[in-house]
């Protein structure tokens, strides 16, 4: 026997990452489950988590994810570490290799923007490393390019620290390049108000002419 109890929650309302979805926490649907254990015959319950969100901007109030337990679920901060946005970047493009729209960089930050939250864009270098109060001008990325022999396709992939560049299953170096263009394009467009180069660093000789390309028109 299943039983439902919806819990709503007061403001203000943490905002949710639920495997890539974005959403502010409304309410919780508690399901209790009446359970046999086939070893003892004796009766359990088991209790499920499942938020109830919505997305922001007064957009489709109260969608249940039935799907996703609350325990696995990570709460967002306001201001959002650079380095947990990369984290959910490269998590999404891991996972589909960037083919689905609603995964890439601007959207992903346009929907983080409409909860709320702020990426903490990285600030300037002072003569001692320590940060400045002004954006980077410079967004440095550690990146390895090559060439599968084996499997015959090019592919990149880039520090797990840093915006992610990973591409897999492209047919020339020209479609690599292409790709890695689209996806720099994508992170200008998501951090808008600031004006910044993206450049590349490789640490493999075979691969540094696809680096200097790149480097050559970093708004290309």
């Amino acid at each position: 026997m299943i039983q439902t109890h919806l819990m709503k929650l007061e403001p203000p309302y943490p905002v949710l990452n639920m495997k890539g979805t974005f959403g502010r926490h409304v309410a919780t649907l508690i399901e209790v489950r009446t359970m046999i254990d086939p070893h003892t015959g004796d009766e359990k319950i088991k209790t499920i988590s499942h938020p109830v969100v919505d997305y922001g901007d007064n957009n489709y109030s109260g969608v249940v994810y039935e799907e996703i337990n609350l325990e696995e679920c990570d709460i967002l901060p306001k201001l959002l570490p650079m380095l947990e946005f990369h984290s959910i970047v490269h998590g999404a493009q891991s996972m589909f290799n960037n083919k689905l729209y609603s995964l890439r960089p601007e959207v992903i930050v346009a929907q983080l923007k409409a909860l709320d939250v702020t990426v903490n864009f990285p600030k300037e270098k002072d003569a001692e490393g320590f940060d400045t109060n002004e954006p980077a001008k410079v967004i440095e990325v550690n990146i390895s390019l090559g060439y599968s022999e084996r499997n015959q396709y090019w592919w990149a992939e880039s520090d797990i620290f840093s915006f992610c560049f990973d591409a897999r299953d492209m047919k020339s170096d020209k479609e690599l390049l292409n790709y890695i263009r689209k996806m720099r394009s994508g992170y200008y467009a998501a951090f808008s108000e600031y004006q910044f180069d993206i450049v590349f660093h490789n640490n493999r000789e075979e691969a540094q002419y696809l680096i200097d390309e790149l480097n050559r028109n970093p708004h290309l």
